[in-house]
């Protein structure tokens, strides 16, 4: 039977708002179930699925999947920065990050408490109390060097409680959350929150607020014995690693550890864990040999191909919710086994190569300049919001690997749609063409393409092109469409 809502009382104040408060649970999600109506959720099946084989490996060109893309020089130049640029947060003397980005969060959001998960606008008080637990105006102050003991989130403020700016909350999103980080990475504390719960920590392609919990201090000696110039990067999701033959921690495709040796069908890794006081020590683990490479691994399209299978069909999950990846951070992990350490955000990643501007050019001469220029497998393909990896062409048009969260369309009383598809696939640059609703102007990759960069190439910091963290904070959108 359908539960009515309950009726207010006449001339009396009081009932009235507790029916206003009972109406409002149900309002929103009806309301809810009406603007999301033509959004699909779960295993969204569009054209581009079903024509286009959706295993990586079947996009390599014969008789050039093993050869390298790059020179063992570049490689092994590029494999030696992107070391530098990992382990920099143990050399540092003072933060990377300026006053600016650390503060990023407080200006923008002091004003702005947004809704809670239940749709329900919360009090100024409430991020109030958030603000003054930064205690921003002292950054930097007590600067050490620590490491990641887990997965770790950088939130944006100091908080586990989620920030929308509608009261229709969609769980898959969180504006306080920043990225996500892998056990084993090394990172530079730079503010203690006042109830000393939480970190400002960076890399150097991040800044944000960690639980303390998450992260260990680091001595002189420990970083001596880690930093062993031999490491190993994770090549499957979920690669068991152990100690004493017990399974202690599942590593992400991407994460890196350092190498202590082999045996067995196993190599011996470092693994970090913290102390009672907070202070990093070592323990021995192995991890399986055929879940790992040692870094880095031959830039062949082949081996990028094989670790891009172990990414498809991958969920998204913005900033890294819930174990899960975003279109940027499924392009960090995929070259990193190849040396090649990407910036975390889409914008930021479109200045890690040689960046050939699209400013002013028609869809047309976007796509000559992709078949003609662009390299499959290393050149990478950048909208405002969105990055993704160009593999190859179907009937002469190019065809991607991306991780994104949504195709644009169009509701029947003509607004903004969405069809949620939230996985990473093998598409074409216009994926859900066919559909009847589809918005062609905001779902269009092809007509929103920014520019392509060629990774392993000088950046010639051409026009419209981001200088480095430039966006530190942006957010990577899910294209196809806002």
């Amino acid at each position: 039977m359908k539960k009515e809502a309950p009726q207010p009382q006449p001339d009396t104040k009081g009932n009235e708002m507790v029916f206003m408060k009972k109406l409002s649970g149900y309002l929103i999600p009806a309301i809810f179930l009406l603007l999301t109506a033509n959004v699909a959720a779960g295993e969204t099946t569009i054209r581009d699925f079903t024509t286009l084989n959706q295993n990586p490996l079947s996009w390599l060109t014969a008789g050039d999947e093993n050869k390298p893309m790059l020179l063992e020089a570049i490689i092994d130049r590029l494999n030696r920065e992107s070391d530098a640029l990992y382990f920099s947060p143990w050399h540092q003397k003072k933060p990377y990050h300026s006053m600016k980005h650390a503060a990023w969060g407080v200006k923008k959001y002091a004003n702005n408490p947004g809704y809670d998960k239940n749709g329900r606008s919360r009090p100024q008080r409430w991020i109030g109390d958030i603000i003054k637990n930064t205690h921003i105006s002292d950054y930097p102050k007590d600067i050490f060097p620590a490491i990641t003991v887990r997965n770790t989130h950088f939130r944006i403020l100091p908080t586990r409680e989620r920030h929308s700016n509608l009261p229709l909350h969609d769980a898959n999103f969180d504006n306080f959350q920043q990225s996500t980080v892998p056990t084993g990475t090394p990172v530079l504390v730079t503010l203690r929150s006042l109830d000393k719960k939480w970190f400002l920590v960076e890399t150097r392609h991040l800044i944000g607020w960690v639980k303390a919990e998450d992260i260990a201090r680091v001595s002189p000696d420990f970083v001596k014995t880690w930093e062993n110039g031999r490491y190993i990067a994770v090549t499957k999701d979920n690669t068991p690693v152990s100690i004493d033959k017990k399974v202690v921690y599942k590593a992400q495709l991407g994460s890196v550890f350092p190498v202590i040796g082999k045996g067995g069908g196993d190599v011996f890794i470092w693994m970090a864990a913290r102390d009672a006081m907070g202070n990093a020590f070592l323990l021995k683990a192995t991890i399986p040999a055929n879940g790992t490479a040692l870094k880095p691994l031959p830039f062949t399209p082949r081996n990028v191909a094989s670790i891009a299978r172990e990414l498809i069909g991958g969920k998204y999950g913005w900033g890294g919710l819930g174990g899960k990846r975003d279109c940027s951070s499924t392009l960090r992990d995929l070259f990193s086994p190849f040396g090649i350490l990407l910036p975390r955000n889409s914008m930021d990643q479109a200045g890690a190569g040689r960046f050939v501007s699209f400013l002013g050019l028609s869809s047309e001469r976007k796509r000559d300049i992709i078949l003609q220029q662009g390299v499959p497998w290393r050149t990478l393909l950048w909208i405002p919001g969105h990055i993704m990896l160009y593999i190859g062409t179907a009937q002469g048009e190019p065809v991607i690997f991306h991780n994104f969260w949504k195709i644009a369309t169009v509701t029947r009383n003509g607004g903004k749609g969405r069809l949620v598809v939230g996985r990473t696939a093998i598409t074409t640059l216009c994926p859900g063409r066919e559909l009847p609703d589809i918005d062609v102007k905001r779902a269009n990759i092809l007509s929103g393409l920014a520019g392509m960069t060629i990774l392993g190439e000088q950046n010639e910091n051409l026009p419209g092109l981001p200088l480095p963290l430039g966006s530190l904070f942006t957010e990577d959108a899910g294209h196809p469409g806002h």
